[in-house]
């Protein structure tokens, strides 16, 4: 299992830590906000991140992030490419932040410079894990993290993976799963390739049977 608990530092200012129509658990979370932007200076979590890092529910965190944004100490902002969402961008306001600015940039610089570098790919799966909830409209099961945590293709692969289930209406980790596979096994490892490969795919003249047969070639059985 992946270790998922960051060591960058996190920055309560004394407004959040005494405003009365914060909980204490949004008023840590929203410390725990301020240490995934002192990263890379945004958050992208997502609420499943959460609920496993605090032991609650997707749906508490969603609450706990309402009511953040509601006091104006957070802005929520979505990312697409296309008509998909690519990810949650949770930002801190300025009304968060001053006082504090030169503390926050401070801390970027240095957690920018010595981050090594497994940090940052688990920082790009836990993207990914949201990227995929978002796209197949649920919740992933504990085994289906263990899937997606074997995935060993950059971000951008995997997110065309996604397109391609989405494309043929197959929302599922093991559709995905396949589709990564067969690229595997046709040694696909670079942007460039699959999208080469997409591309002759698309332009083969093929007729009604043939187009099922590729289609469920990646399905469930």
């Amino acid at each position: 299992m992946v270790e998922e608990k960051p060591n960058y530092y996190a920055v309560i200012p004394a407004e959040v830590r005494y405003d009365e129509k914060l909980k204490f658990s949004e008023k840590v979370l929203y410390g725990e906000i301020t240490a995934l932007t002192n990263y890379s200076g945004e958050c992208y979590a997502s609420n499943n991140y959460f609920a496993r890092l605090y032991n609650t529910t997707p749906q508490a965190i969603s609450k706990w992030i309402n009511n953040l944004k509601d006091q104006e100490y957070i802005d929520v902002d979505y990312e697409y490419k296309g008509k998909m969402i690519e990810k949650r961008v949770i930002k801190l306001t300025r009304k968060s932040i001053q006082g504090y600015q030169h503390i926050l940039i401070g801390y970027q610089h240095t957690i920018k410079e010595n981050k090594e570098e497994e940090d940052i790919k688990e920082i790009n799966k836990e993207s990914i894990f949201e990227v995929v909830e978002k796209n197949i409209g649920r919740v992933l099961s504990p085994i289906e993290y263990e899937v997606i945590n074997k995935w060993d293709y950059d971000k951008e692969i995997i997110v065309l993976a996604i397109k391609e289930a989405m494309l043929h209406n197959a929302k599922t980790i093991k559709y995905i799963d396949r589709v990564l596979f067969n690229w595997k096994q046709n040694n696909l490892n670079t942007i460039e390739d699959v999208n080469n490969y997409l591309n002759e795919f698309s332009n083969k003249k093929t007729n009604k049977k043939e187009k099922e047969e590729i289609i469920n070639y990646y399905k469930e059985l």
